[in-house]
């Protein structure tokens, strides 16, 4: 068992090991992508990102995939004169996990499966290539109104967690462009 006048040492020493710990922290170079940092130069990542192009992807999943990434990419409005191309290929399937006595399922994933490439229209070349995925679960019940909306719901939130993850790759290349 510690003495009081140990524990008292300990409890005082705690603010200046945080201290010490910001400090450090500070010092590591982080530096938010969004932040005020990135707003100094020439209007930032958000910026920057207003000049990519999204080009169109085949059936309602690249409908939805592509609309969220619109959203996230050209929160602002997007520019004039697109310097980048966005071209996704877009993968989906659905997978039974759980099942009943009769092998019937009663869950499902949904997988979206994404590769994209970002390529700089004023030279042709491809700046930035990536692979990301997606999946989102689902019920399957004896409704089939239930089950369509059910599905549907699940194919909007995996298009969205694949558009966020295509988002922050580009702006990681934008903001390492910079750097």
């Amino acid at each position: 068992m510690l003495s009081s006048k140990t524990s008292l040492i300990a409890f005082h020493r705690r603010p200046l090991v945080c201290v010490l710990l910001l400090l450090g922290l500070a010092n590591c170079g982080f530096q938010p992508l969004y932040g005020k940092q990135a707003r100094q130069y020439a209007g930032g990542v958000v910026s920057d990102m207003s000049y990519v192009a999204v080009d169109a992807i085949p059936e309602r999943a690249g409908q939805l995939v592509r609309n969220q990434l619109l959203e996230r990419l050209h929160p602002r409005g997007r520019a004039a004169r697109p310097v980048y191309r966005l071209t996704i290929r877009l993968s989906e399937s659905r997978e039974g996990i759980a099942f009943q006595q009769d092998d019937s399922a009663t869950r499902f994933n949904l997988r979206l499966i994404a590769d994209f490439e970002l390529a700089d229209t004023r030279s042709g070349t491809t700046v930035l290539k990536g692979h990301t995925r997606a999946i989102s679960a689902y019920n399957v019940v004896r409704s089939d109104y239930a089950n369509l909306i059910s599905e549907r719901d699940a194919l909007k939130r995996a298009a969205g967690s694949l558009a966020d993850g295509i988002q922050s790759r580009v702006a990681v290349f934008f903001s390492r462009l910079r750097g």
